[in-house]
This record gives C-alpha cells, sequence and structure tokens, in this order.
C-alpha cells in the first residue's frame, strides 16, 4: 500500500469515489512518488509544476472569478508556495546568516 491509499484510507475515501479532478491529482502525485528515489530537489521541482499548473488554471480566462473551483485552486497554489518556502527556509536562513557575518565582521 503506497501512502496515497493510506491517506485515502484514514480518510474514509476510495479511488473510485474520488472527483474527476482529484483522481486526475492523485495519479500526478503517485507517479511522483513512485519515481525512486524521492528527493528533496525532485520534490521541489514536482510541486513547483504543480504550482504552474496552477497558475495556468487560475488565469484560464473561462475561469470565474470567486467561483469554487477558482478559490480551491488559489487555495491549492497557496499550501504549494508554503510548502516551498518551508523546503527552501533553512537554505535562505543561512544565506541571511552569511551575509551579515560578512557585513559585521568582514568573514568571506
Amino acid at each position: 500500500m503506497n501512502i496515497l491509499t493510506a491517506i485515502l484510507n484514514k480518510i474514509g475515501k476510495k479511488y473510485e469515489e474520488l472527483s474527476p479532478d482529484a483522481k486526475e491529482k492523485f495519479g500526478r502525485w503517485e507517479k511522483a512518488l513512485n519515481d525512486e528515489p524521492m528527493t528533496l530537489e525532485k520534490l521541489k521541482e514536482f510541486i513547483k509544476n504543480e504550482n504552474e499548473r496552477l497558475v495556468r488554471q487560475i488565469i484560464d480566462r473561462e475561469l470565474k472569478s470567486g467561483s469554487e473551483k477558482d478559490i480551491r485552486l488559489k487555495a491549492e497554489l497557496s499550501y504549494g508556495r508554503f510548502m516551498l518556502s518551508a523546503i527552501e527556509s533553512p537554505k535562505i536562513a543561512i544565506k541571511h546568516l552569511e551575509a551579515q557575518l560578512h557585513r559585521e565582521f568582514g568573514i568571506k
């Protein structure tokens, strides 16, 4: 049993009960997770690709602003951006610390 199936079981859902959009998303995540081995870089790339896909859907002229789908897509994009920020924050913190040390102590 993979992690996605375990999550479905935990929330009491079956794959067959998912909406077409959810089934498509399940397939993308399953493919990404089955790509062995999963690395932080691969996860970041996957999330960036998902975010780009969401942006393309959000700016689609057919999508009505404020519709249920629009709100869901924006929430997914917000979560994806948060995930990337959480993954990248240690690197950013180190860069800021190094820059501060350079400025204050001339350390290179």
